[in-house]
């Protein structure tokens, strides 16, 4: 039977993720633990909560990931898990395209970086140039100690500052350049540079003005401390970020093949006629992998010139354009998106209805669009301008030229909304007797013989909801500081569903516990009841359907 079932995809983030592992936890909360997806009685409930089961799949193309498959809901729909898996894809990166892509992170102009972030780049900007000099001046006294060059503890005695002093010195200065770059961002760069140059004096200082070798072991013995470090955290988990983002000769590959795997999934779940929905839900680096995979999906699936769309789909575009033409502020409150999610969802019911169609070759496809809801949990597109774009001048051009989709998406041309036609110019009274002529801009797409959805218009059909747990402005650790918001006509549109959350837990026998929430969002931490991270996480989905 056509759409007894609705897949929900689940996109890991970075990291050495274990196959089927988040997506296990994301049945847990989704299903498993929620008492309202099933009748009170029903045979389907078990001591540890819904029944679920695990069944082989290959539409992942692995043997190691299998669907995870509910019994019907309340609502007679049942609900199959799937993961989108590329861990082992990205899995060699090479620590120079970690030191490549963070070196690119500190070189960004600092008036790109968003003031909620001025404080934790700043740390990771210093960080680094306090390891790269720690490691340069190991090097020197390795050098020092094989060829006997005594040159360190030559201004030992005459130094006016001590390790203590300089230490105060470049505290005071990342303080002023935080308080004072947040309220004149020009000033970041005049800032930085006295940083560094008191890093680079500390470092000095430490390995070659102080008598004595246990600074200089202490100092040896941190840099490889930091190796390990990197080795156990960094590389595997900001590896992943630099193997996907760094468009390098060497990461090309990677991400091809990332996302053609990911494509071959969704192809899958699309061409089986037993799925009438498709939910992603991403996370973290996920979050942007998918982003990616939508918006290769929409030209080859939605309804655009390759697809051309039906009358049914051609009018709900047309409702979304004056929709869109209604609602001209820059900034749009809940109500506004509650009810622009109401269009979209609008369109992908025509969709729907109107089921596979014959593509520009005249061959009837074997699927149509079923992606209906995009959910994003710390997702690092907060930082878009100055993690994938050159800053905002850059960012804003590749949103027009439509390389990064938004949502509203950005019009076709002065005359044309999402739908548009190539034949306004052969649309006349001699070839169209007795039809009258369109009398709106909009009308044309509507009403010629051929009209499409332009390529970025994805999210002209799927809803994108996202959610991130603000950090502390100056204690980053408390929270996420990797995610962020992605709504805002400067980020990624007017119409995301976006919701701010403050998560909190218990571990240590302390309550309340804020540290490093960035993998917390699919887990309930209310003491009792329902988080309400969790309650907003379910209702996103939207497992059950609100009308039978």
């Amino acid at each position: 039977m056509a759409g007894e079932k609705q897949a929900i995809v689940v996109v890991h983030g970075m990291g050495e993720q274990r196959p089927m592992g988040m997506m296990r936890r994301i049945v847990d909360t989704l299903w498993t633990t929620d008492e309202t997806v099933l009748n009170a009685g029903d045979r389907h409930i078990g001591p540890d909560g819904n029944k679920s089961w695990i069944v082989p799949d290959l539409k992942t193309g692995s043997h190691d990931l299998q669907r995870i498959t509910t019994p019907p809901a309340k609502d007679g729909k049942r609900t199959d898990f799937y993961e989108f898996y590329y861990a082992d894809v990205l899995d060699d990166a090479k620590l120079r395209n970690l030191w490549r892509w963070l070196l690119r992170i500190i070189m960004v102009k600092p008036e790109y970086v968003a003031d909620r972030m001025v404080w934790p780049w700043s740390a990771l900007c210093f960080l680094i140039v306090l390891i790269g000099l720690v490691a340069f001046g190991v090097v020197l006294l390795g050098l020092g100690t094989i060829f006997e060059l005594q040159w360190w503890n030559l201004d030992g005695g005459s130094a006016r500052l001590n390790v203590w002093e300089i230490s105060f010195l470049g505290i005071l200065n990342l303080g002023l350049m935080v308080w004072l770059g947040r309220l004149i961002p020009k000033l970041r760069w005049i800032l930085r540079w006295p940083a560094y140059a008191v890093i680079t004096l500390l470092v000095y200082h430490s390995l070659f003005g102080i008598g004595g070798v246990e600074v200089r072991s202490f100092v040896v013995g941190g840099t490889v401390l930091m190796t390990i470090l990197t080795g156990m955290f960094f590389l595997p988990y900001l590896g992943d970020v630099a193997g996907y983002l760094g468009a390098h000769p060497d990461t090309v590959r990677r991400r091809h093949d990332v996302r053609e795997r990911g494509l071959g999934l969704l192809r899958a779940l699309h061409e089986d006629p037993t799925y009438d929905r498709v939910v992603i839900v991403a996370h973290s680096l996920g979050s942007v992998v998918a982003y990616d995979i939508l918006h290769l999906l929409w030209e080859e699936l939605g309804p655009t010139n390759e697809n051309p769309p039906s009358e049914r789909v051609r009018q709900a575009l047309y409702e979304h354009d004056r929709f869109v033409r209604n609602h001209q502020s820059r900034y749009w409150n809940s109500l506004t998106v509650d009810a622009y999610q109401a269009v979209q969802a609008n369109i992908a019911k025509a969709i729907r209805l109107s089921g596979a169609v014959e593509n520009k070759h005249g061959e009837k496809s074997r699927s149509y669009w079923k992606i209906t809801d995009f959910i994003t949990f710390g997702s690092p597109l907060s930082h878009a301008q100055f993690l994938i774009a050159r800053g905002v001048e850059n960012f804003e051009k590749l949103k027009e030229e439509r390389l990064f989709p938004v949502a509203p998406p950005r019009s076709y041309n002065e005359d044309f909304g999402v739908l548009y036609t190539p034949d306004k110019l052969e649309f006349n009274e001699e070839k169209y007797a007795g039809m009258p002529i369109p009398q709106s801009s909009a009308e044309w797409a509507l009403k010629a013989p051929r009209a499409f959805a332009h390529h970025g218009a994805v999210f002209s059909t799927v809803k994108w909801t996202n959610m991130f747990d603000e950090h502390h402005p100056l204690m980053f650790w408390q929270g996420d500081v990797l995610g962020g918001p992605v709504k805002g006509y400067s980020l990624f549109g007017r119409g995301i569903k976006e919701h701010k959350v403050h998560i909190t837990y218990s571990k240590f026998g302390l309550d309340r516990l804020r540290l490093i929430t960035h993998t917390r969002y699919w887990s309930n931490t209310a003491i009792s009841g329902v988080a309400d991270h969790i309650v907003k996480f379910r209702k996103a989905v939207g497992l059950v359907s609100s009308k039978k």
